[in-house]
């Protein structure tokens, strides 16, 4: 991250390598109750602790965890995403902001091995930066979020045509989703197969290098601005997802729109779920989430397969960010 942000430079757009510095920041038992739903000003999130946020439902679909294999790649590996034909896998480095950079590598032999990683031309600037979190129509309209004209552009999510680890030309996504207020940045999002849908992330920080906010929002695209502007009644259709205390981020979307992934952490007990809402059609808001039982450990970053069997994540693995994958028949 530019040295100029506000937001400390060690990590925004991935919660876990925090985790020591939240260890040691939770000094008291006793936290106050959760802010309101607006600007959540100074108080930091790990001080809003009465009560819990994990969820009661758990979700038994998907089987026991297998680690992903990217051939032609050492180091840490977060934020997979796996493009909705399953023939490439994107992912970026450590989210150390130093030099956090986009990757790609291709199908392999099976779902759980991928070849030739590489650097995605185009979307990475030079260190010192962060560009993260990848997602992709299947059009091929790329989309990442980048903190490299952030604060002074606000407009952080970049997007442009992704073809064969290329992508030529880069355009900030335009929408009314963003917040013109100090403080706040989309720290993830993912673009819906049709291109139409955008989900992102809005989160809050007051000058700490977590946020005391962060949750999950709903754009859609309007052809007349060629703008994401955020659904009318995104608050209902979010309402059980997101909770005001814990952080909510990293969502993935089925192909059909019906079920939500994301990551839900607790700063509270430093503890971090990949949970599932569904529902029965794309204009109902989703339903209370449920903890993916399979998927244990301090774990983040779901995304979907396009046949919806198969659900990748990073996790925590034994020092190094690694990625897993989960299946269901």
């Amino acid at each position: 991250m530019h040295a100029r942000t506000a937001i400390p430079s060690i990590i925004i757009f991935s919660l876990p390598i925090l985790f020591l510095v939240v260890v040691l920041s939770i000094t008291i038992s006793g936290c106050a109750d959760a802010e309101d739903q607006g600007d959540p000003g100074p108080v930091i999130a790990f001080l809003r602790c009465a009560g819990s946020c994990s969820a009661t439902a758990v979700n038994t679909e998907f089987t026991t965890p297998v680690k992903v294999t990217i051939n032609g790649y050492t180091g840490h590996a977060m934020e997979p995403f796996i493009t909705r034909d399953g023939n490439y896998l994107f992912f970026n480095s450590l989210n150390d902001g130093n030099d956090t950079s986009l990757y790609y590598a291709a199908r392999g032999v099976d779902d759980v091995t991928f070849n030739g990683a590489a650097k995605i031309t185009g979307v990475n600037e030079t260190p010192p930066h962060l560009d993260a979190v990848a997602s992709m129509d299947t059009d091929g309209n790329f989309y990442f979020i980048s903190t490299r004209g952030w604060p002074g552009e606000i407009r952080n999510v970049y997007t442009g045509a992704f073809s064969g680890g290329v992508v030529p030309v880069l355009d900030n996504l335009t929408g009314d989703f963003y917040i013109n207020q100090p403080g706040w940045i989309i720290m993830d999002g993912e673009i819906s197969p049709d291109g139409q849908t955008y989900y992102f992330v809005n989160a809050h920080f007051s000058g700490g290098a977590v946020p005391d906010r962060s949750d999950i929002g709903v754009a859609a695209y309007e052809s007349a601005s060629g703008a994401f502007n955020t659904i009318a009644d995104n608050d209902a259709i979010m309402a059980a997802v997101n909770t005001g205390r814990c952080l909510e981020y990293a969502p993935s979307i089925s192909d059909d729109g019906l079920e939500l992934y994301f990551t839900r952490l607790d700063l509270c007990s430093v503890s971090s779920e990949i949970l599932v809402s569904k529902r029965t059609a794309d204009s109902e808001p989703f339903g209370e989430p449920a903890r993916i039982a399979a998927i244990t450990g301090f774990v983040e970053a779901p995304s979907l397969s396009g046949d919806g069997k198969t659900l990748y994540y990073h996790m925590n693995d034994g020092g190094t960010y690694a990625i897993y994958k989960v299946s269901r028949p």
